[in-house]
């Protein structure tokens, strides 16, 4: 066989070495075990902290207490929490008897909260008192939940985390449940459900180690890391897992804003923050950024959206300390694909990076699936062995003949191998016969000193297909006019097809998704 001149090929380095029947939980234990009275998490909320050595003894009593109220291998155990100390053990105690995580967003409720339950058959919850409250009766009428455990106060009908931790074993005496490394499903995370509910992804022990094993993301010095991402976001979890094997601190607070991120910073000296592009504009809204001791920060990862290359700009600038600010590019179905530790020059302006070692990524034309070459847009696609296992419920058209992940992103790489991410295909705009990107308008509109934040849909219209139109969210205090940004926007368009023809509408928040993508489907509702 020989390579296609067309596909992009990660490298297989030597730092990659995965035997393919690993146990993921067991794989976490013996890890954790190594950096004995290390302090492993810090809730920056309370102070609170939790050693390696304590983190390894909890996974292995979790463990035992599952089993005791008859957790077996495969039976499912959901968590729907925000990120809380208790999350991480009950995480590594679920994998380590062979029963699979079912990762749900702590902000779900109602319909949303069910959809997750039900469709994973979830046999046991975990959950905060007031998620138990609010949601008691769908839990136990719709679901085949049989234990809730609450993590906080007891509630009536609920099992009190305390009474729930009742066994326990020194670590070295404990047995894991043995797997099937390249089969058996160790974790279910959902994905952001833009084009209709969100889908239960299945990644099995395999799997889900290539994505936590990734070289690009292996620290030397810098291990203090700010886990400000929800733990049930795919990128969250495996930056949780990848920097917990290295032995890093991980300090957390629940959703926390702009300046109490940066008071963390302050008080942990925070390292490295893996984060999303919302985060980095939120923090560069911040006026008064110089009365933080912002020293110690070294590295940003931005994953989730693209982020606009002049926001990073912006944040470096603030932050000079910091050496690597950079795009991840991934999915909740194959992990992280590019990121610029994978290119030959390191960062370049407006890409994600290059291939990630053990991924092979092709560019087709949406019509008619040819491979494309260089500076060519079409369907980003690739292939891994971190790919998913399938769906929950079996859907099978997400891969071509090939084998390849269609991930229904527009994008094309350049000479140097460079990929570059367009936009979500489904949101491609059709204007007078044309297509417009919404995320090439938004930054342009992010570059007017006014604008916090912006989403760009299509407006339905009889003649023109589709009118593009910004919702706009203003800096606090900032003052604009809708006239005021078509003109700024109208100056500094790449292509006269660039236009506002559908107007600007400000609004006070944009409406978001799990993973806090933009939510187009409710913009084009507001329409």
């Amino acid at each position: 066989m020989l390579k296609n001149k067309l596909y992009l090929y990660g490298s297989y380095d030597s730092e990659f070495n995965i035997a393919p029947n690993l146990h993921l939980g067991v794989h976490m234990l013996n890890k954790i075990k190594t950096f004995g009275n290390d302090i492993a998490v810090i809730n920056a909320a309370t102070n609170e902290r939790m050693t390696f050595q304590e983190l390894a003894q909890q996974s292995v009593d979790i463990a035992l207490s599952l089993a005791h109220i008859g957790v077996k291998k495969g039976d499912i155990v959901a968590i729907c929490s925000q990120n809380r100390m208790e999350y991480i053990p009950i995480a590594f105690g679920t994998l380590l008897i062979g029963a699979v995580l079912v990762n749900v967003n702590g902000t779900c409720t109602g319909l949303s909260l069910l959809h997750r339950l039900k469709s994973a058959k979830c046999k046991v919850l975990f959950c905060p008192s007031s998620k138990y409250q609010e949601n008691k009766d769908s839990i136990e009428t719709f679901t085949e939940v049989e234990t809730t455990i609450v993590l906080d106060g007891p509630v009536e009908g609920a099992t009190h985390f305390k009474d729930f931790l009742s066994q326990h074993a020194s670590v070295e005496d404990f047995e894991p449940t043995p797997v099937s490394g390249c089969e058996d499903v160790a974790i279910v995370l959902f994905s952001s459900g833009t084009t209709g509910m969100p889908k239960g992804v299945q990644y099995t022990h395999y799997n889900f180690l290539c994505s936590v094993q990734d070289p690009s993301t292996r620290i030397k010095d810098d291990k203090v890391v700010l886990g400000s991402v929800d733990w049930s976001n795919s990128y969250g979890i495996i930056m949780l897992f990848s920097f917990l094997e290295l032995g890093a601190t991980i300090v957390f607070s629940a959703d926390p804003d702009a300046e109490q991120i940066l008071d963390i910073i302050q008080k942990y000296k925070i390292e490295i923050i893996p984060t999303l592009p919302t985060v980095i504009a939120a923090i560069n809204a911040v006026k008064d950024i110089a009365k933080y001791d912002t020293s110690s920060l070294r590295k940003i990862f931005v994953c989730g959206t693209i982020c606009n290359e002049r926001v990073l700009d912006t944040f470096k600038e603030r932050i000079p300390t910091v050496e690597l600010a950079t795009h991840y590019y991934g999915l909740t179905e194959v992990g992280c694909i590019c990121n610029s530790k994978s290119s030959k020059y390191g960062h370049r302006a407006g890409s994600v990076g290059g291939v990630r070692n053990i991924f092979v990524v092709k560019i087709v034309d949406v019509e008619t699936r040819e491979p494309l070459g260089p500076n060519q847009r079409g369907e980003i696609c690739c292939k891994s062995p971190s790919m998913l296992r399938g769906y929950i419920g079996g859907e099978v058209d997400y891969m071509d003949e090939e084998g390849f992940f269609k991930t229904g992103d527009l994008g094309y790489y350049d000479e140097d191998h460079y990929v570059y991410v367009v936009d979500r295909i489904k949101d491609i705009i059709k204007y007078n016969s044309c297509t417009v990107s919404p995320s090439e308008l938004e930054a342009v509109l992010l570059q007017h000193p006014s604008v916090h934040e912006v989403g760009v849909v299509g407006a339905p219209h009889e003649d023109l297909q589709e009118l593009p139109t910004a919702f706009v969210v203003l800096r606090p205090g900032a003052r604009a006019t809708e006239q005021e940004l078509k003109d700024f926007f109208d100056k500094n368009v790449a292509h006269n097809v660039m236009q506002l023809a559908g107007g600007v509408r400000f609004i006070d928040q944009l409406p978001r998704g799990v993973g806090l993508k933009v939510d187009r489907k409710k913009l084009r509702a507001m329409l």
